[in-house]
């Protein structure tokens, strides 16, 4: 584990300095570091999936305890740093985009990482996409965000992301992280998640369609789910919609937020197919 002055000085014996469009900020706070360890649980049978490892404040304590470590670094700068100073033999390192990284045959794998703020989501739903190589999620994400994951019908932060992550996953906010917990220091406070992979989606449906209903009303949830999905002619005229809506027991006059994934479900059930 490393600290704040641990850091600086690798920065500036290697010339790196921390980039703003890769979003990175290193975990200095050796507390947290432990907390995280702690967290993962990690057995000898298990392999890890880093995201990111910058200087490696983490992936000398995953490689201690798991049996293989795989670990992706988009900076070249970095990689070559890591490169230099690690040597497990359980270590593949990988200087690559995770969002091009192929998942291929592997299965149960435990993917930790703290994800740069502004690419969030996509590196999310790439996870998720897939999710059969997948068994566990730890991640560090921006506190607003980890919010919107675990929120529920009703509240402000309720979403398309909340619908689609805990159709496929438990999501769990495991503790909060202090700004000052990172060099550079971040203009947003942090949270640690964890994401547990279901089985099998929450319910047996067309998923395709399903989220595109999602979609199509949240990016109206001002408006009500009626007046939403009839602004898409995909899923008919507005009296048909309002007519399948009521012959479900769904109010047309609801907003999209007050929608639980179930009732989207009976929404996707009751309505046409796109391409019918």
């Amino acid at each position: 584990m490393l600290s704040i002055k641990e850091v600086k000085a690798i920065l500036r014996k290697y010339n790196i300095r921390p980039s703003k469009y890769l979003g990175q900020n290193f975990l200095i706070d050796q507390n947290v570091q432990g907390k995280i360890i702690n967290a993962l649980d990690i057995k000898r049978q298990d392999t890890v999936l880093e995201i990111g490892p910058g200087l490696g404040a983490l992936t000398d304590e995953v490689c201690k305890w798991a049996g293989k470590v795989i670990a992706i670094e988009k900076d070249r700068r970095l990689c070559n740093f890591l490169l230099q100073n690690t040597s497990y033999a359980n270590l593949d390192l990988f200087s690559e985009d995770i969002l091009k990284y192929n998942f291929g045959k592997r299965r149960g794998l435990k993917v930790i990482g703290n994800l740069p703020y502004y690419i969030t989501s996509p590196i999310l739903t790439y996870l998720l996409d897939n999710r059969p190589s997948i068994e566990s999620i730890f991640i560090t994400v921006q506190k607003e965000f980890a919010q919107r994951l675990v929120a529920w019908p009703g509240t402000k932060d309720y979403s398309s992301i909340s619908c689609f992550t805990q159709f496929y996953a438990e999501p769990e906010i495991l503790f909060n992280i202090r700004r000052k917990c990172f060099y550079p220091v971040p203009g947003v406070e942090s949270c640690f998640l964890r994401i547990n992979i279901r089985e099998k989606g929450l319910f047996l449906t067309n998923e395709d369609k399903l989220f595109k209903i999602i979609r199509t009303c949240f990016g109206k949830r001002r408006k009500t789910v009626l007046n939403s999905l009839s602004s898409n002619s995909a899923f008919g005229s507005k009296e048909a919609v309002e007519g399948r809506l009521k012959d479900i027991g769904i109010d047309p006059k609801r907003r999209p937020e007050t929608l639980s994934i179930e009732e989207f479900v009976r929404i996707n059930d009751g309505l046409p197919n796109p391409s019918a």
